[in-house]
Formats: structure tokens, C-alpha cells, sequence
């Protein structure tokens, strides 16, 4: 490579690139950029990655914050002289080590660098890739978004469970307007007639709420089984490429781990996510009404709202770190039970059962422990927005019944204004 163009930074560049799916014609870089001898500036590079297709992001770091990055290798490193290197690891333990890949000598070769040896070379200059993936890309690393395009296949499915939503959250506020009726209307004037009008006209408006509710959760049910099974074999199919190393380092156990949590991922994208966004998009439906009835108790449910949102939103964080290490240690313990029953043999020929025992009952007990804390902070959220929750209907009927007194709100406004306040905090 070095005999075709002397540029290391676009030596590197094309190599992360590579590392990377991408396919570059060096030249063409070379041409469309008016390369000279000299190596392009950090600038010029940022533009180059773009053009290819890679994200980057340029930083100054130290050595010692450069041994602590996880998950950015490869990286490209510039150097005191102009020239650049891979960075394609790095250890913080004893004393550090980093492994780079150098264009002046063989990019096939690793070299392994001290620290100290490292930073004599290196300016301190750092270069982020990783690859621009649009939604629609079904070849994008593993994260949230890896789902987007098998979501995306079942757009029409979720077009018409959305539609539903929509119509069960127009025809939810059938209940609310007929108590207001009633109490307004019927109980006041003796209206028998009009009683049983609007009691057929519930009747009809629950049993189309009824149908539509089915409708969603059939085609949740039909859309979701589709996006299981291309996601069963997508997953099944990438741990099949995965290099011997992997499986060599990583433990049977905390693979099928790994592979058991898909399911779990996809259920909470278009489960619990996904009626969570419908349920919302019924706000813009019931903040106005609420708001024809009463201003000043309308406010009073968005407080109460913001409220337990800024709860949830506190804690998240320590919840995430805690389900975090739940998960870590469950994987160690189902890591060990696997390889035990694999290696059961092993076990009994060289009498190491005790041993076992100890290692299971450590790591049950860490689990246990893991599930504890998680449990402390779930239990401890709960208990905070539930007496919220209780709370706010009470605030209602207090500060409303004020208002019933003062004529400016009716009883079965009231009751109605009730019924809808509890749909517009549950979200």
C-alpha cells in the first residue's frame, strides 16, 4: 500500500475503512482532495471521512484518558512528525499498553507500545471513526437502532395499530361525557328518555372501543411474531460469523445470555415503547378538553405530571447502573452452570464439586444481591409516584368542589374532568 501513495493518515484512513465494510479507491481520494506530498490537515481529513462514508470526530486527549476509551478502536492517532497510526487497543492494567498498527511499517503487524514510548511519537491528536448507518441499513452495528430496520419492515402493521390507538382514544372519552350527562342532564331534570339514549349510545361506543382494542393487540401480536422470527435468524446468523477467538474468550454461558435478551429488546421497542408513545399522542387530545373545563385544575394535573416525570427521570440513572451490574451478574452465574453441566464429566473425574458449589454459591449470592438493590430502587419509585398518583385525585375533587361551590363547574364536569386526568398522568 505504501508503494502506491505515500500518505500514512490516508493509509490509515482506508484501512479503518475497510475495518469498517467500506469499500475506497485511495486515488480517488487523492484526486478529488488535490493531495500534494505532505499529509492532509486535520480539517481535510474530517471532510474525507464524511465523503466515505464515516463519522469522525476529532479530540485531544492524554495518554492516560486514551487507555481508558472503550468501544472507539480503531482510531486513527497523528503523531509529532505529520505522520499517523492505528491505535487498535488499548489496556489501562499494569502500567498500560498500547497496540497500534503503524503505514511506515507493516499495517498486517501489531506493534505493542509502552505509555511512555507512545507519547513521545503521539501530538496528543485523535481521530473517532465509526460508520453512518441510516435506519433503513440492515448491516449497522448492534444497538437500538440494529432494530429499526426490522420495525420498519412491518411499517404497515403499525400504521393500523396506530390508527386504533387514535380512534380508542377518541372513543375513551365516551365514558366521561356520559357520567357528565347524566349528572347534569338526566338526575336534574328526571329525563328517563334520555337516559336510556345515551346508555345505548355507551353501549356502542364501548363495544367499538372493544373492537378496536382487539384490532391492536391482533396485529401487535402478528406484527411482532414476524419481526421475531428475521430477527431469530439475523442474530443466529451473525453469531455464526463471529471469529473462534470470540467463543475461545467469551464464556457458553454469557453467549446464550446474550442471545436470550433479543427477545427482551424487541418486546420493549414494540411493547411497552411503542403503546407508550400511543398513549401519548392521546394528550393532544385530552389537554385541551381538559383545559375547556377548567384552567386552573388542568394546571394542577400538569404539575402533578412534571412532577412524577422529574422522579422517573432522577432515577433512571442509578436504576440503569443497577440493572447494569443485575445483568452482569446473572451472566456469571448462568456462565457457570452451563459450563458446568457441559464439563460434567470434567467436574466428577477430578472431584471438584465443592469447588463448584463455592463458585455457585458466590455468585448466587451476588445476584441476589444485584436483584436486591435493583429492587430497593424500583420499590422506592413506585412508592413515590404511586402517592402522586393517589394524591392527585384528591387535589381534584378539593380544589374542584371549590369551584362547584362557586357555580363555576359543574358536578359532572367535575366527575368527567376526574376520569380524563387520570389517562393524561398514567403516560
Amino acid at each position: 500500500m505504501a508503494e502506491k501513495f505515500l500518505h500514512t493518515t490516508l493509509q490509515c484512513l482506508t484501512a479503518i475503512a475497510q475495518h469498517h465494510g467500506l469499500q475506497v479507491n485511495p486515488e480517488r481520494l487523492i484526486h478529488d482532495y488535490a493531495l500534494t506530498a505532505e499529509e492532509p490537515s486535520s480539517a481535510m481529513l474530517l471532510g474525507m471521512a464524511s465523503s466515505i462514508g464515516l463519522k469522525a470526530r476529532l479530540r485531544q486527549l492524554t495518554v492516560d484518558k486514551l487507555l481508558g476509551q472503550k468501544g472507539v478502536f480503531p482510531l486513527l492517532a497523528r503523531m509529532k512528525d505529520g505522520n499517523s497510526m492505528i491505535v487498535v487497543g488499548a489496556r489501562g492494567d499494569d502500567g498500560g499498553v498500547l497496540a497500534v498498527l503503524d503505514p511506515l511499517g507493516d499495517l498486517g503487524s501489531v506493534k505493542m507500545l509502552e505509555p511512555s514510548a507512545f507519547q513521545a511519537l503521539w501530538s496528543g491528536e485523535v481521530l473517532f471513526l465509526k460508520r453512518t448507518s441510516k435506519l433503513t441499513d440492515t448491516r449497522q452495528p448492534f444497538g437500538l437502532r440494529w432494530f429499526i430496520p426490522e420495525i420498519l419492515q412491518q411499517k404497515a402493521a403499525f400504521r393500523d395499530i396506530a390508527i386504533a390507538a387514535m380512534a380508542m382514544n377518541v372513543l375513551g372519552l365516551a365514558s366521561p361525557i356520559f357520567f357528565q350527562l347524566v349528572i347534569d342532564k338526566v338526575l336534574v331534570h328526571h329525563s328517563v328518555s334520555t337516559l336510556w339514549v345515551l346508555a345505548v349510545g355507551i353501549v356502542i361506543a364501548l363495544l367499538f372501543e372493544s373492537t378496536f382494542g382487539f384490532m391492536r393487540r391482533m396485529l401487535t401480536l402478528w406484527g411482532t411474531n414476524k419481526i421475531d422470527i428475521r430477527l431469530t435468524r439475523r442474530t443466529f446468523a451473525q453469531l455464526l460469523s463471529l471469529p473462534i477467538d470470540y467463543f475461545e474468550t467469551t464464556s457458553a454461558g454469557v453467549v446464550v445470555r446474550h442471545m436470550q435478551q433479543m427477545e427482551k429488546i424487541r418486546n420493549f421497542l414494540t411493547g411497552r415503547m411503542f403503546s407508550t408513545a400511543l398513549d401519548l399522542t392521546a394528550l393532544f387530545i385530552l389537554l385541551p378538553i381538559l383545559f375547556s373545563y377548567s384552567i386552573k385544575l388542568a394546571m394542577i394535573v400538569l404539575l402533578f405530571t412534571l412532577m412524577i416525570s422529574a422522579i422517573v427521570a432522577i432515577l433512571v440513572p442509578t436504576f440503569q447502573r443497577r440493572l447494569n451490574d443485575l445483568y452482569t451478574a446473572e451472566g456469571e452465574r448462568q456462565a457457570l452452570m452451563v459450563e458446568t453441566i457441559h464439563g460434567m464429566r470434567t467436574v466428577k473425574a477430578l472431584a471438584i464439586e465443592p469447588m463448584q458449589r463455592r463458585a455457585w454459591d458466590q455468585r448466587s449470592a451476588n445476584a441476589l444481591t444485584q436483584h436486591f438493590r435493583v429492587g430497593q430502587i424500583s420499590i422506592a419509585g413506585n412508592a413515590i409516584t404511586d402517592f402522586l398518583g393517589k394524591l392527585l385525585p384528591v387535589v381534584i375533587i378539593v380544589i374542584g368542589a371549590q369551584d362547584v361551590f362557586d357555580q363555576t363547574l359543574s358536578v359532572g364536569a367535575l366527575i368527567a374532568f376526574q376520569m380524563l386526568s387520570g389517562r393524561v398522568s398514567s403516560p
